[in-house]
């Protein structure tokens, strides 16, 4: 009985000093997170858009940068960037776990140009889950195409394809293949080579 009280007042106490564990999935205003139980990595992008171009038929304004960073406790710290500048454009921030199903960042500097979209530097940023997933990742193409395959075959490719900077979620990674979905203007799911992902 004793073994067991300890047991469970060890756990509690290292729940209280870790705080709420952030979950995957679909957060407010384009922000989709990944997290990884295993490794405690966090990886996710955020991507939102403002105005509109009646000549273009495109939003006057854009703001995504991918994110990544180690989960440490309620508090940490993570790198944001734009996929093909990582070495000019990374900026550092922090992000809190708010309750079960919430988070708040809140970035050093801005990205260029955002700020017509949303500050990130002002203060922290509130964001609520909407949908929570069983994502372990978070990664974008760094070849100029990547195609999905129905299984991880070579001779299973499908028409559908990626373009350099796109970014998927993945479920599950065997061997040289991640099982991931893309959502673009409609949701495409299926193996993609791991070797074309950063």
């Amino acid at each position: 009985m004793k073994t067991i009280l300890i047991t469970i007042a060890l756990f509690l106490m290292s729940n209280f000093l870790f705080g709420q564990t952030i979950e995957s999935g679909e957060y407010e205003f384009g922000f989709k997170l990944a997290f990884d139980q295993k490794t405690k990595k966090l990886t996710g992008y955020f991507e939102d858009y403002t105005g509109w171009n009646e000549k273009t038929s495109r939003p006057n304004f854009s703001y995504i940068f991918y994110i990544e960073g180690q989960v440490t406790n309620n508090k940490f710290v993570v790198l944001t960037y734009y996929p093909e500048d990582k070495k000019e454009d990374a900026i550092k921030g922090e992000i809190e776990i708010i309750g079960e199903k919430a988070i708040r960042i809140k970035l050093s500097s801005e990205h260029g140009g955002c700020w017509n979209v949303q500050h990130f530097a002002d203060e922290p940023v509130l964001f609520n889950m909407m949908n929570q997933t069983e994502w372990k990742q978070i990664k974008y193409v760094v070849t100029d195409k990547t195609y999905f395959y129905s299984e991880k075959l070579e001779n299973k490719k499908l028409k559908a394809y990626l373009v350099k900077n796109d970014f998927v979620s993945i479920d599950r990674i065997e061997g040289n293949w991640a099982y991931c979905t893309f959502y673009g203007n409609r949701i495409t799911k299926g193996w993609i080579k791991t070797t074309d992902l950063n």
